[in-house]
């Protein structure tokens, strides 16, 4: 016979039966934010932003409840089977291929080469990035945020020495104005799209070229640079900082989750543009590029509705996120691929350089 609760059990159930059911509710915004236009209703979306401690959140409620052997588990066991959507399109499960006649492709932000290591300054660090891409030696590299690195040097020289030193061939970019400094580097030949499609009229969120791989297939690369947060380290030290939160927390609170709304609304406008300015191809495609959406976000899901596929769930391993700043867990770098590319591999380097990581893939086109 189950021995009764003292009134502090019964109160310590009570409280996690509460806390139970906030989980229930956060997790239930978080899965449902991918079906939500932040233009029309902006709140969800920091749901999905925090699939992680959302569900870290339940499964210690969860566990707590059945340390007290509490019925009211089952509010935690909703809120998990819930977060099973979630989960499968933040985890993967791949199954990774080794091919030695594959293609590679490398995204990084380099974040206009502003190093996270304050000794280092910003050619130093140019130089940094271009010894790890020759050890991964990708045949493509797609850089968002390039800038010029050296003193007293325009961005197109900089981007001339850099895939000079890098061993890239063949280079394009914005040459108008670069706007974003979408770069393509690459070691097979490439051309821009056609002028009629918004790519085509140097689409200020990306560039993309057609690449011809010889035998190895030809095909589309567009490299991709949706708006950031813009919340500024010393943001994020006052939200985590206990000896400032009393003064400023209002203020700069306000001011982040403006950033944040702001940011997820027109990243869903620019969105919209890029896969409408895709142009008409006779060939596979890959988008690839800094997309600043977690798994769990309506722009996630209207690539998914365009037909194409995150290679990282389909041969990556892991949960594997891409930003390497201030706030953990976050996958916001993609490689999209149509059903024309084969993915084979995919990687994560964890080279914290930048406040993003790099990601590969090796492919084939099918």
């Amino acid at each position: 016979m189950a021995r009764e609760r003292g009134f502090f059990g019964k109160v310590l159930v009570f409280l996690l039966t509460i806390l139970a059911l906030v989980g229930l509710v956060a997790m239930a915004l978080s899965v449902a934010n991918a079906y939500v236009n932040p233009q029309r209703f902006i709140w969800t979306t920091l749901f999905g932003l925090a699939f992680w401690e959302i569900l870290f959140f339940n499964i210690l409620i969860f566990i707590l409840l059945l340390l007290l052997r509490s019925k009211k588990a089952w509010i935690s066991i909703m809120a998990l089977l819930m977060a099973v959507p979630g989960f499968m399109k933040s985890y993967s499960f791949g199954k990774p291929t080794e091919a030695t006649d594959s293609i590679r492709i490398m995204s990084y932000n380099v974040h206009m080469f502003k190093p996270l290591d304050a000794e280092m300054n910003s050619e130093q660090f140019a130089y940094q990035v271009i010894n790890m891409v020759r050890d991964q030696n990708p045949d493509i590299l797609c850089c968002q945020e390039f800038s010029a690195f050296k003193s007293g040097t325009s961005r197109p020289q900089c981007i001339d020495d850099f895939a000079q030193v890098a061993g890239f061939q063949y280079v394009y970019y914005n040459r108008k104005s670069n706007y974003g400094g979408n770069v393509v580097f690459s070691k097979y030949p490439i051309a821009k799209v056609s002028e009629n499609s918004g790519f085509g009229q140097e689409n200020t969120y990306g560039v993309m070229v057609s690449v011809d791989a010889g035998e190895k297939g030809r095909f589309y690369v567009a490299n991709v640079h949706l708006l950031s947060y813009m919340i500024t380290d010393d943001e994020i030290d006052v939200l985590m900082s206990s000896a400032e939160r009393q003064d400023k927390l209002d203020t700069i609170g306000k001011t982040v989750l403006h950033k944040l709304g702001y940011a997820f609304q027109k990243r869903s406008d620019e969105l919209q543009r890029v896969l409408g300015g895709m142009p008409q191809v006779d060939a596979p495609v890959i988008v690839c590029g800094d997309f600043n959406e977690p798994p769990l976000s309506y722009n996630y899901r209207q690539m998914q509705k365009a037909g194409f596929v995150d290679t990282f769930l389909k041969v990556g391993r892991g949960i594997k996120p891409t930003y390497a700043g201030r706030l953990p867990l976050l996958r916001i770098d993609y490689i999209w691929a149509d059903e024309g590319v084969n993915p084979l591999n995919f990687n994560r380097y964890r080279y914290k350089g930048s406040d993003h990581y790099p990601i590969i893939i090796d492919f084939k086109i099918q």
